[in-house]
């Protein structure tokens, strides 16, 4: 036993007090003369056994809670001895099977197994044992025992996924696991040792808890593999690179499937990089599946194929919210959107008062030309698709001018319009080129602006564009899950020129990438990579993967979620305001089978050996850990308090009485 604060211990002088009071009590001062005690009959003295034990008992508990007291404030321990899962000199071994794509080489993933058998079989009795796998992460396959037939049991179940391993992660996870565990941990690592899985820095591979590393090598021997690099749209086609690694006589047939039908094939004979040509495809209407599939006997199947998403969208419909299906903002709007040679849209113009608010729902983001002609309905309307996720681009002309409040903003007019007077003007000054909408658009400068509209800006806005004058002039804000941005000015030629010059069609063209998402959505995507649903028009949906099984469960469904991609091929997003294909590839790091050197896995296998003065094969122990005490001695001591009490009230209720 030890103390924490042992001068604590100098209170227990305290105990001096009630024995003097109680040593008080017992000299009675209350003495009276008498004339002679020889006429007093001789009798026993008569002594009261129960109120003495009264007395002695209060008097201990007395004592007692000013030793508790003491005791807990000078925060006595116990050195525990180690527990159960104590190891000895033998330690934990952890058996690590790499589970990454290129274990699925040819003969590589069942010497794995046969191996992490092996090593099971090999580790000394009484130590303990866990079975681990790793791909993008650590994943647990056994609990912490010394049962070898639990561990040889959940290698068989272990399977190759389709996703990349990085040797810093998985060294980073392990590191954290063996914190908890008996040391010394010495870490059996089945793996092809693939050079690509190596990160940048050599120390984020040396684990700091690990006392001993172990590398077994599988897949050995000079690999061959054909993969593909990447699939590119072109104005003729489509390009597929492909790379062949290793033997230069092996030869290969390339097809192209569009649609799950084979269009073309084309034969390799050459390793190195290859970039094939593919014209002349006829897309249907939608969303296109590609898949490039190489025909051959290397060493790696697992990628040879590709899968590739092509669009033939007809026009986006955008919505306009006018009075005036006819008016300039119509024209000047139409013949932006229609010049965008990334992304199609057709104008869409809503008449107010014409159409249902709700088919708002319907789009991913809506134009305004005049935010303040709406009416109250329109507002409310407008509020609530923007809490849902809808965006919009809002601009200021004439009626807003009018308005003391603006709709949907609630921005309060800090005066009316300002004059910028004569035939003076006023261009932007401070632009904030850091805004995606921004960020591409140069010419602002020569925008002439003559009237403002002054609004007291909120805590909510974000403003991007300030006038010379230091007035606002574009301002973006988040409202519930959608995005509003506003242009403090009209697009009717009276107050600014600016639907006239050049910045202005590039401004609405990447306003429509950022309200719409287009500029966030990818159609391939990484295995291990995650693709949350918001980017395809809502947060919550469906989610169908290649092999046609639901990802998400019934009441996943009504929830936002990010969907890992753990499997090559086409995945279907679905949700309420879209449906979107997306396709998954193998990593193509991945594909290089060429291992790390035998040189470097010995200077990894020797950092690894070096343990805070702990070498590799040195039996270790596991430190004694301290275990507090005052816990209990606070609650013995309110037992004291409770019990002094008790038996205090009932031993002085007599003398009480007496008194009286």
């Amino acid at each position: 036993m030890g103390f924490l604060a042992p001068l604590f211990l100098f209170g227990a002088l305290a105990i001096a007090l009630p024995i003097w009071l109680h040593r008080l009590q017992t000299q009675s001062s209350d003495r009276q003369s008498f004339s002679s005690a020889m006429l007093l009959e001789t009798t026993e003295e008569r002594v009261h056994l129960q109120k003495k034990l009264k007395y002695l008992v209060l008097l201990a508990l007395r004592i007692a809670l000013l030793l508790m007291i003491a005791l807990a404030f000078a925060k006595p321990f116990l050195i525990r001895p180690p527990g159960s899962l104590t190891a000895g000199a033998a330690g934990t071994h952890l058996i690590l099977v790499d589970t990454s794509v290129s274990m699925s080489r040819a003969g590589a993933f069942d010497q794995a197994i046969a191996v992490a058998g092996q090593a099971i079989d090999d580790v000394p009795p009484g130590a303990l044992l866990q079975v681990l796998d790793v791909d993008d992460a650590l994943h647990i396959g056994s609990s912490l025992s010394a049962d070898k037939s639990d561990h040889r049991a959940a290698v068989s179940r272990l399977r190759v996924s389709a996703l990349r391993l990085d040797f810093g992660s998985a060294m980073a996870a392990v590191d954290r696991l063996a914190e908890s565990l008996p040391p010394p941990v010495t870490l059996h690592m089945i793996s092809d040792f693939q050079g690509s899985a190596m990160p940048v820095r050599f120390a984020d591979v040396v684990p700091s808890r690990v006392t001993r590393l172990i590398p077994h090598v599988v897949g050995t021997g000079a690999p061959f593999n054909w993969s593909v690099k990447f699939v590119r749209e072109t104005a003729e086609g489509l390009d597929v690179g492909l790379f062949g690694f290793g033997d230069r006589e092996r030869l290969a047939d390339v097809e192209l499937l569009l649609n799950g039908e084979v269009v073309e094939m084309r034969g390799l004979s050459e390793t190195g990089p290859v970039t094939l040509r593919f014209t002349d495809l006829q897309y249907e209407q939608g969303d296109n599946r590609i898949q490039v599939r190489i025909n051959t006997d290397d060493d790696l199947a697992a990628d040879n194929q590709w899968f590739h998403v092509v669009e033939n969208e007809p026009p986006a419909s955008v919505p306009l919210i006018t009075l005036n299906r006819g008016g300039l903002p119509v024209t000047y709007l139409s013949a932006a959107l229609e010049s965008d040679a990334g992304q199609s849209y057709h104008v869409e113009p809503l008449v107010i008062g014409e159409f249902d608010a709700r088919v708002l729902g319907r789009y991913r983001w809506a134009l305004l030309d005049d935010i303040g002609a709406i009416d109250e309905e329109l507002d409310h309307a407008l509020t609530a698709y923007l809490q849902n996720g809808g965006n919009l681009l809002a601009f200021s002309g004439i009626r807003a001018a009018s308005s003391s409040i603006l709709p949907v903003t609630g921005h309060r007019l800090s005066a009316a319009t300002v004059d910028i007077g004569g035939s003076e003007f006023q261009s932007p000054g401070q632009i904030d080129t850091s805004h995606p909408v921004l960020a591409q658009t140069e010419g602002w400068h020569t925008v002439n602006v003559s009237r403002t509209i002054p609004i007291e800006v909120q805590a909510a806005d974000q403003v991007l564009i300030r006038l010379e004058n230091k007035q606002p002039f574009l301002i973006e804000r988040r409202i519930g899950a959608g995005r509003l941005l506003l242009l403090l000015n009209g697009l009717d030629n009276r107050w600014n020129d600016l639907p006239l010059r050049p910045v202005f069609v590039s401004f609405i063209i990447e306003t429509a990438g950022y309200l719409s998402g287009i500029n966030e959505i990818s159609k391939t995507y990484t295995t291990g990579a995650s693709l949350p649903l918001s980017l395809v028009g809502n947060a919550s949906g469906q989610v169908v993967d290649p092999d046609g099984n639901t990802v998400l469960s019934l009441a996943d469904t009504t929830r936002a979620q990010q969907i890992k991609l753990d499997k090559p091929g086409f995945y279907e997003v679905y949700t309420s305001q879209d449906n979107m294909l997306v396709a998954a590839n193998i990593d193509p790091r991945e594909s290089d089978l060429t291992r790390i050197s035998q040189e470097l896995l010995d200077r990894w296998q020797d950092a690894t050996a070096r343990l805070d003065g702990i070498v590799a094969g040195q039996p270790g122990t596991v430190e004694p850990e301290p275990v507090e005490l005052w816990h209990w001695l606070l609650f013995i001591l309110a037992m004291v308090v409770i019990a002094e009490s008790m038996l205090g009230n009932t031993y002085l209720a007599p003398l009480a009485r007496a008194n009286r």
